[in-house]
């Protein structure tokens, strides 16, 4: 480091500063620091800084599947943020699995990472465990989705008011009778979700003749649809808990000769990229994926300063073409 500090013709703790706060320099420092450390092939020792007590420099984020493109907006908003507070990212895929979701925090005690985003709303080790203890000592965030241990901050929306808005919407519309399709049983999104669209449904005179429990998947989505569309009474509009969920409705729908809108509306919940891509372009609610991984990651670099509120964001309902009133017959 003190070679670097030399060939950029700053001081030592200039160059410390760079690698640990680099909004606190200017741009023109910053590129003097970069170009002398990449001349001189100069890289951090995270386990030194560790060892030093000044934290590895690392954020971990725990996801249950890199390829759902709903994380993707997320993701990047961790990135910008932590890079922006001189902070790396490391992603740990655990498949929803348990002991995957426990090894990769393993990291946080064994200090290689100095904090956990959780996107899937599951805290690693069992509840009253040693290991849970140890890893909440650390800044631990949830996003998106919340986590039962209250001491865990949430950044995301108010799940809950944004499924009351999709039953208002059916009943301003003049629907009458519909359906939901919710995410798996366990999941506070799905809990949260269909608590919101009963309650709004209640207020509104909506009957809601059934729901179908999915997976977040398209395929779940499909097999959804075969279930619904095959009820005694059909009903003329779907609410779904995920984007996917409400794209594999459709397109089984339509397989079967179903018309969206016309004979069923459909809205779907996260505006991921292909909602307004997939024909017909989806009704939806948008969550500000975006915003919320930069809330997050601040949430977790300004954490020593005593920063761990909850962040609850605005949500807004899309308004596409699988919407509309019901037919009339």
């Amino acid at each position: 480091m003190r070679q670097v500090a030399e060939r950029a013709g700053v001081a030592l703790a200039t160059v410390s500063r760079a690698f640990s706060a680099p909004t606190k320099l200017s741009p023109a420092t910053l590129r003097r620091i970069e170009q002398a450390s990449e001349d001189l092939d100069y890289t951090v020792n995270l386990n030194a800084r560790a060892l030093r007590g000044q934290g590895s420099g690392v954020i971990l984020v725990l996801l249950p599947d890199i390829g759902n493109p709903f994380f993707s907006l997320l993701l990047k908003g961790i990135e910008e943020g932590a890079r922006e507070a001189g902070q790396a990212v490391l992603i740990g895929d655990t498949a929803g699995e348990p002991a995957l979701r426990e090894r990769s925090a393993l990291q946080v005690q064994a200090r290689a990472a100095d904090a956990l985003i959780l996107l899937d709303g599951q805290v690693p080790f069992a509840a009253g465990s040693r290991g849970r203890a140890r890893l909440l000592r650390a800044p631990v965030v949830a996003v998106s989705e919340r986590v039962r241990d209250e001491v865990v901050p949430y950044v995301g929306i108010d799940n809950v008011a944004a499924a009351r808005d999709v039953a208002t919407l059916l009943a301003d519309a003049g629907h009458q009778h519909v359906a939901h399709i919710g995410g798996p049983d366990g999941s506070s999104l799905s809990a949260e979700r269909a608590e919101g669209f009963r309650a709004g449904a209640a207020a509104r005179g909506l009957s809601i003749l059934g729901t179908v429990v999915g997976r977040f998947t398209t395929e779940s989505g499909r097999k959804a649809a075969e279930a619904i569309l095959s009820w005694p009474q059909r009903p003329t509009a779907v609410f779904a808990a995920s984007d996917e969920m409400a794209m594999g409705f459709i397109a089984a729908a339509q397989a079967r000769g179903v018309s969206v809108p016309d004979e069923i509306a459909v809205v779907g919940f996260d505006d991921i990229a292909f909602s307004e891509l997939f024909a017909p372009a989806l009704t939806t609610v948008r969550q500000p994926r975006h915003a919320m991984g930069r809330a997050a990651a601040d949430l977790v670099v300004r954490w020593r300063a005593g920063s761990r509120r909850s962040v609850i964001l605005p949500h807004e309902v899309v308004m596409r073409d699988s919407f509309g009133p019901p037919r009339r017959r």
